[in-house]
């Protein structure tokens, strides 16, 4: 797996409706979808779904359509696409003459590859419905027989959706749909060899692209100006319509064009080098001066980088700090202009406008982890969860200590990884850590701090638990846990996930971990892993069971604490010592 892929493949997740998008995506099937169109020698790319009740096409699947096209017409394959004539005025407003409704399509232009953006696809009933479960056949044009017989004939199919009734996505979504009003309804039928999975179809079209430039290694995505612009003109100008709200507004799914930007711009962020990578003096911007925001100063300050800092209160300069400039009272897109990047403290919620502006002009915006992590010489441990993060990374220090090794620790109310980085001076070890543990880092990480990496790769990620907790800035409990898992999204064969088997909801994520993945249990024996019986814990890492100590529930009223504390004190070779 290539760890940037699979970044897009978490990105396009976000799940703006609650529809549990995360828990639907097939991994892997970006990467395959892209690959596959790499070989391609004509594409007919589908799109294109009406609104009965608005008498009018909906601004979802066109524009991810032309992004898309873009992309495989940058890379020399000619495209082609196909509507019907409802929906051919908003491909005539982005400049391209649709081919409607061809019979003869895959004889006459003779296609490799199909591909279906937002596409109403057929039901077990013949019937084509909306999320709703309104029959909307009378309105629908047949284009999913194209995939039937492109089936037929052995070409190669792609689909993208969102709501499960699309060309596709019903390979993906039909048993989570009965659990929906609707669902058995409105499940498409009609399979593809490949089915992408994104909270808003134009972002799936949009990681395809971004799929594709990671495998070109060059940037193939629209920009976001080009991207504002197409969605504004195929509302002005091709009558199109909101599909959730059913104005004709340049929204999409009920979303303003800041959430598409965003999504672009962080697909972007994968698919482009970081500036830190270029050893050049770099200008960065601090949005947020807090205990985050000092730290990286002080780290960026100490490799060369001039800072620019923006705080919405009064500014003290911690001794020694040389800045580019100070602003104070708020922030301003203004100030940050001629930045190569901009470090912003989590409590800058990923919607605020600054961040909007920043994204809109093409400038870079990361946490201060990301910023540490592409500087940081040593292999780290991180762990998350709604509690007990930091309970565990101060009990894996006090079993360090135990077994005569040091193990620094930080991170979520702690010392963030910058100011840990400046109080190193050692140097680094390889990530297997054998017969010591004195080079470790080992922190505590918030979904705040998540929510926009792109490197960070703790050579061991522990995910304890979630709660509902922070829903106000993360929507709902599935997309909680699509953030959380970031923490594990660029890990590689070599790393190790260590996940709670009790919980269904997070145990699921092994299926899309790429490295090596162990389960912590209070109720059962595992495979690999570590759980407690009969008031004993056990280890069993390399097939061998390793009766560890006693437990004692009254000293940890949350064993998976030191479940996690101890497999980890294990996979660095260091005996246990309660």
């Amino acid at each position: 797996m290539n760890p940037r892929i699979t970044s897009i493949e978490n990105l396009i997740a976000s799940d703006p409706g609650g529809r549990n998008i995360f828990g639907l995506v097939v991994a892997d099937q970006l990467r395959l979808a892209a690959q596959s169109l790499r070989l391609a020698r004509r594409v007919g790319i589908v799109s294109g779904f009406f609104i009965p009740e608005a008498n009018a096409p909906e601004t979802d699947g066109p524009p991810g359509a032309k992004a898309v096209g873009d992309a495989l017409t940058l890379s020399g394959i000619p495209v082609d696409y196909i509507t019907d004539h409802r929906n051919a005025p908003l491909f005539r407003a982005l400049g391209i003459e649709p081919l409607l409704e061809p019979d003869d399509y895959l004889d006459r232009a003779s296609p490799t590859h199909l591909i279906s953006i937002e596409r109403a696809g057929r039901a077990a009933d013949g019937r084509y419905r909306n999320m709703r479960g309104a029959d909307i056949t009378a309105t629908t044009a047949p284009l999913d027989e194209l995939f039937l017989e492109a089936a037929r004939r052995g070409l190669t199919t792609i689909g993208i959706g969102d709501g499960g009734n699309e060309i596709g996505m019903g390979r993906v979504f039909a048993q989570t749909l009965t659990a929906i009003p609707h669902g058995k309804e409105i499940a498409c039928t009609v399979a593809t060899d490949f089915c992408i999975a994104a909270g808003v179809s134009n972002w799936g079209a949009y990681g395809l692209a971004g799929t594709l430039s990671v495998l070109a290694g060059r940037d193939l995505l629209i920009s976001a100006p080009q991207c504002v612009a197409d969605i504004e003109r195929i509302v002005q100008a091709g009558g199109a319509v909101d599909g959730v709200t059913h104005r004709h507004e340049a929204t999409v799914d009920g979303l303003e064009l800041n959430a598409t930007i965003r999504m672009l711009e962080s697909i972007r962020r994968q698919i482009t080098p970081s500036p830190l990578e270029s050893g050049r003096p770099l200008l960065v911007g601090i949005l947020g001066y807090g205990q985050t925001g000092r730290a990286a100063s002080a780290l960026l300050g100490h490799h060369g980088h001039r800072v620019r800092i923006s705080d919405l209160g009064r500014v003290t300069l911690e001794p020694g700090l040389v800045v580019d400039g100070v602003e104070t009272g708020g922030h301003s897109i203004e100030f940050f202009q001629g930045c190569d990047l901009v470090v912003a403290s989590p409590g800058i919620r990923e919607d605020s406008r600054i961040r909007d502006d920043l994204h809109r002009r093409g400038i870079p915006v990361m946490s201060e982890l990301e910023a540490a992590y592409q500087l940081c010489p040593y292999p780290l441990i991180a762990v998350t969860g709604t509690i007990g993060k930091r309970t565990t990374v101060e009990l894996m220090q006090r079993l360090f200590a135990s077994a005569g090794c040091e193990l620094t620790i930080g991170g979520n109310k702690g010392e963030p990884l910058s100011a840990l980085l400046l109080a190193r001076r050692d140097p680094p070890v390889s990530p297997v850590v054998k017969g010591g543990g004195g080079k470790l880092i080992a922190l505590a990480v918030s979904s705040f701090q998540l929510e926009t990496v792109v490197y960070f790769r703790p050579h061991i990620a522990v995910l304890l638990n979630v709660d509902e907790a922070h829903l106000d800035r993360h929507r709902s409990l599935a997309e909680y846990v699509r953030i959380k898992s970031r923490v594990f999204m660029n890990h590689r064969p070599d790393d190790v996930l260590i996940l709670p088997f009790d919980d269904e909801r997070l145990r699921g994520l092994a299926r899309k971990h790429h490295g090596r993945t162990l389960f912590i249990s209070r109720t059962q024996e595992m495979d690999r892993g570590a759980w407690i019986r009969s008031d004993r814990l056990f280890v069993n890492i390399d097939g061998h069971i390793e009766e560890v100590a006693e437990f004692k529930a009254a000293l940890c009223p949350f064993p998976e604490d030191l479940l996690a504390a101890v497999l980890v004190i294990r996979l660095c070779n260091q005996r246990v010592a309660l």
